[in-house]
């Protein structure tokens, strides 16, 4: 009699371990959907900071040594992503690049 009811708890608490697992496992799966929306909001964010401080550029001073460069490089980008062959992350690092050469330029600017 003690080893069925020694079964029958062992068994309970293997169910309750297993749900366990497989609610780690959807947290995980869920982390993971919200860390690709993080990265395409900043991705946004960070294109729209290229286009506003483009056309800032071009409204206030047309002498601006890299701007057309990077302008064809953000549609190639953004081209690149919609057609799939240029992963989210990827892209994101690629703007960062993309907003420090500008910044370095706009420096370069002020200081001359």
């Amino acid at each position: 009699m003690m080893l069925v009811i020694t079964a029958i708890i062992a068994a309970i608490i293997l169910v309750v371990f297993n749900k366990q697992q497989e609610s780690k496992m959807s947290n995980h799966m869920y982390t993971n959907d919200v860390q690709q929306l993080y990265l395409l909001t900043a991705a946004e964010y960070k294109i729209n900071a290229l286009e506003n401080q483009q056309q800032f550029n071009e409204t206030s001073d047309d002498t601006g040594a890299g701007t057309p460069n990077i302008a064809q490089e953000l549609n190639q980008l953004t081209a690149a992503f919609e057609s799939g062959e240029l992963p989210l992350h990827e892209l994101n690092s690629r703007l960062d690049y993309l907003l420090n050469a500008l910044n370095k330029n706009n420096s370069n600017m002020v200081h001359i």
